[in-house]
């Protein structure tokens, strides 16, 4: 039954004058008793609940009938208190009420041997009539309690109380679900099925508007979850999270979120989502031997929502899931390569579709397209690189026109405080072509930039400064010989700081060549000083830069072998 039926049938039994009983049934989790408190909220405030008092009460736990009574008179409000928070006043109203209760009780009921307050709950029991009660978790009693113990308590209640009763269950939950069964229809005069669908499910877990709120809707309605306690944690975490991503691009911020919505899932409601494990490994692209049953229950799931493989960054993400916080350090070094990433690409499209004219039309002229290209650099000169620069100069020069010496002295002045920016042996390696002039003016910018630091410098200043492109460039360039020197000459802080340093790439993906061929000559480096002693293979395996360097070397030779088998 759709939750717009749901609520008129509730409605309906608010408004009805006779006592009866409503059960609601359901899947844990998708919003009865939310959807049931909005619709008597909605009557309260237009004075149409008629009886004396409301009460409600959950079973989670109990295991008498005696304690579910206590639960409902210490709950009993009046109507006009409802979707009200609890004031001095009404809490006032409570305790004096309970307490006249109870010495009446203590006064007149000698007959019972209980404490003043439970002789007090029996005697009330006795004398409450006309009331509005609703009993929730009827699949999460006690041991002790049976259901239709409960259903004959509701029962009393109609009948000899003249109190309309609503009962919230999910009875596939039941342990005794067929005696159960049995009696129910005994008891209930209105029944409701609350089956709501994926997107009534979001909608009542995330009515806000705003644009996170809207992700997560979104994300929670294409994944099918229908648990709302499910989608409200994963909102909060991503609102949790959407602060630290404020200063990056909306593209940062959407494949944060839409990570965050199912690896959600995934830990927190592992019986309906696709097993963590199972994303740790998957890639919607390149199936795996073992995962054929996993894959065929969710790689079409997964590949309608875009999720192609699980990134460095995703184990970020799912670690702060796990934990119930993101580290904010580990979120801006993964957000920061995203938001240039984005941005890159999006000078890469800009760019792209100039060449497109560039080559596929023999009508347009060379001016206008010099003048698109020409605009577009100077606009995105901080995301050109030294080959973007290469390329256009080239095409300006071979087409005749006069600014392309222009385009050189704009990329070296935009970018005579990045290092590596004017390194010619790595543009050579892609076979870039240009002019003796042109590499003199970039040998002569790179001779002016500040100079090289230290070695030893740039080892220790790594574990905080490991994503400056001046140091990872030196490292990077550095002999394997060089690696072993500065381990073996630091002790101590130092030698801890450098390690953590070169172990801080190891679980991060996506990253410029030069970090792999640091980790690749740390590594080397430790396998060495691994060898001189067992007290120093048992310091070096430690870190798990030989392990990373030695997996890779058995990928490639198996890779190696494939090819020429």
């Amino acid at each position: 039954m759709s939750v717009s039926n749901v609520r008129a049938a509730i409605q309906r039994f608010i408004e009805h004058p006779n006592a009866q009983v409503l059960c609601i049934r359901g899947e844990w989790g998708t919003g009865k008793t939310w959807t049931w408190e909005d619709v008597l909220k909605d009557a309260a405030s237009k004075d149409k609940v008629k009886a004396k008092k409301y009460a409600k009460a959950s079973l989670f736990g109990l295991n008498s009938i005696k304690e579910l009574k206590r639960e409902i008179f210490q709950s009993a409000i009046n109507p006009d208190q409802i979707g009200k928070p609890l004031n001095a006043d009404s809490a006032k109203n409570l305790f004096e009420s309970a307490k006249s209760w109870g010495k009446w009780a203590a006064n007149k009921a000698s007959f019972l041997h209980d404490d003043a307050l439970t002789a007090a709950i029996e005697v009330a029991a006795l004398f409450a009539r006309d009331q509005l009660i609703l009993i929730d978790d009827l699949e999460r009693k006690g041991e002790d309690l049976r259901s239709v113990d409960v259903l004959g308590f509701i029962s009393q209640l109609r009948d000899e109380r003249n109190s309309k009763v609503v009962l919230l269950l999910n009875d596939e939950e039941l342990d005794d679900q067929e005696e159960f069964t049995s009696y129910l229809e005994k008891v209930v005069d209105v029944y409701l099925r609350f089956s709501p669908t994926e997107e009534e499910v979001a909608r009542i877990a995330i009515p806000e508007t705003d644009e996170v709120s809207v992700m997560v809707r979104n994300n929670s309605i294409e994944l099918g979850i229908k648990n709302v306690r499910v989608i409200r944690k994963i909102f909060a975490l991503a609102k949790h999270l959407e602060p630290m991503l404020s200063k990056y691009s909306k593209v940062v911020t959407h494949n944060s979120v839409g990570a965050i919505t199912l690896l959600g899932w995934s830990h927190l409601q592992p019986k309906n989502a696709p097993p963590i494990e199972y994303l740790k490994r998957v890639h919607t692209y390149s199936p795996k031997t073992g995962d054929e049953d996993l894959d065929l229950k969710w790689r079409d799931l997964l590949l309608k929502y875009r999720y192609t493989h699980t990134s460095d960054y995703d184990l970020v993400l799912l670690k702060g899931l796990e934990n119930g916080y993101f580290d904010p350090v580990e979120i801006e070094k993964h957000a920061s390569e995203l938001h240039q990433a984005d941005a890159r690409h999006k000078v890469e499209l800009e760019v792209r579709a100039i060449w497109d004219d560039m080559h596929y039309s023999f009508t347009k002229p060379a001016e206008g397209i010099l003048n698109a290209f020409h605009e577009s650099y100077v606009r995105n000169i901080a995301f050109m690189t030294l080959g973007d620069m290469t390329v256009m100069e080239r095409l300006f020069r071979e087409l005749g026109d006069e600014r392309s010496e222009e385009l050189v002295d704009r990329y070296i002045a935009a970018h005579k405080d990045k290092p590596g920016a004017f390194d010619l042996d790595r543009l050579e390696r892609f076979g870039e072509e240009m002019t003796t002039s042109i590499k003199e003016k970039i040998a002569a910018a790179e001779a002016e930039q500040a100079p090289k630091l230290d070695p030893d410098e740039v080892f220790i200043a790594l574990a905080k400064r490991g994503f400056d492109e001046e140091l990872y460039d030196v490292a990077a360039k550095l002999p394997v010989s060089e690696y072993i020197r500065i381990l073996k000459s630091h002790e101590g802080p130092e030698l801890s700081s450098i390690i953590s340093g070169l172990r801080q790439y190891l679980n991060t993906g996506n990253l410029d060549a030069r970090l792999y061929i640091v980790m690749d000559k740390a590594g080397a480096a430790l396998r060495e000083i691994a060898t001189e002693s067992p007290i120093n293979a048992r310091r070096a395996r430690r870190l798990g830069l030989i392990q990373r360097l030695e997996a890779k070397e058995a990928q490639a030779a198996d890779e190696a072998q494939t090819s020429t088998g």
